[in-house]
C-alpha cells in the first residue's frame, strides 16, 4: 500500500506533545502568518478571523495568541514582512561606492516602483485603504511601517546633504515626497502597472530629473555671490 505524504502542516499538527522544537516553532509560525495573509486579502480585515486562521494554517489559537494578542497586532506582522523586503532592496541600492548620485536615484526610483506595484504588496495597500475608514488603525500601522521602509532612504540623503553632493535639508521629507512620485500616488491602484523596463525606466528618469533640479546645490559661484549681495544690503 502506497505511503501517503502528509502536508506541512498536518506534520505540525501530529508532532509529539510537549514544548516545540526551535524548527518547530518557527514552522507554525510561518503556516499562520502565510494563512493569515491569504485570509486577509481574500476576505478583508473585518471578516478574517483568529480562529479561521489557525484552522486554515493547521495550528491550534493558543499558538497565535502566544505571540499576538489580537488581529490588529497580527495584522501589523502580515503588513511589516509583506514590506520588509522593500526595504531591504532599497538598502541593498543604496549602499553603492563609486555610483554618481543620478543613477544611484534611478535605481532606487525603479526599485520602489516595482515593490509598490508588486502584486501581493499592492493587494495589501487596497487592504488598508478599503478598511481605513472602519479600522483607521490599519492606516496608522502602515504610516509607520512607511517611516521603516524608507529609513534608508532618509539615511543616504542626509549623508548626501551632509557630503555637498545634494542639497537635502530635510531628508525625511523628501524621501517620502521621492517614494510617492515614485509609486505614482492613485495612478497604480487604478490602472495596470507599466509594461516592462523601458517604461519604468522611463518613468525613473522623469521622476529622478524632476528632484534633481531641486536637489542639486548650487554653484559655489552663485553661493559666494549671493553672499555678497547680502552684505552690501
Amino acid at each position: 500500500m502506497p505511503t501517503r505524504t502528509l502536508p506541512e502542516e498536518e506534520v505540525i499538527k501530529r508532532r509529539s506533545r510537549g514544548r516545540p522544537s526551535p524548527e518547530q516553532a518557527m514552522a507554525l509560525r510561518e503556516a499562520f502568518l502565510g494563512a493569515a495573509l491569504k485570509s486577509f486579502l481574500e476576505h478583508g480585515y473585518a471578516a478574517t478571523s483568529i480562529e479561521a486562521i489557525a484552522r486554515d494554517a493547521g495550528v491550534a489559537k493558543i499558538t497565535i495568541y502566544r505571540q499576538f494578542e489580537n488581529k490588529e497586532a497580527l495584522f501589523r506582522e502580515v503588513v511589516h514582512r509583506a514590506v520588509s523586503s522593500a526595504r531591504e532592496t532599497m538598502q541593498a541600492t543604496l549602499v553603492r561606492s563609486g555610483a554618481d548620485e543620478r543613477q544611484v536615484l534611478l535605481d532606487l526610483v525603479e526599485r520602489m516602483y516595482l515593490s509598490a506595484t508588486e502584486a501581493q504588496t499592492l493587494a495589501l495597500l487596497r487592504l488598508v485603504i478599503a478598511e481605513a475608514v472602519r479600522f483607521p488603525e490599519l492606516a496608522k500601522s502602515l504610516y509607520a511601517e512607511n517611516s521603516y521602509v524608507l529609513a534608508p532612504v532618509v539615511e543616504y540623503l542626509a549623508e548626501a546633504h551632509r557630503g555637498g553632493t545634494l542639497y537635502v535639508p530635510d531628508p525625511e521629507l523628501a524621501a517620502v515626497q521621492l517614494s510617492t512620485l515614485a509609486f505614482g500616488g492613485v495612478r497604480f491602484f487604478i490602472s495596470k502597472p507599466l509594461a516592462g523596463p523601458e517604461e519604468r525606466r522611463a518613468w525613473a528618469e522623469g521622476v529622478v530629473d524632476l528632484v534633481l533640479r531641486g536637489w542639486m546645490p548650487a554653484p559655489a559661484a552663485v553661493t559666494a555671490g549671493n553672499g555678497l549681495d547680502e552684505a552690501s544690503d
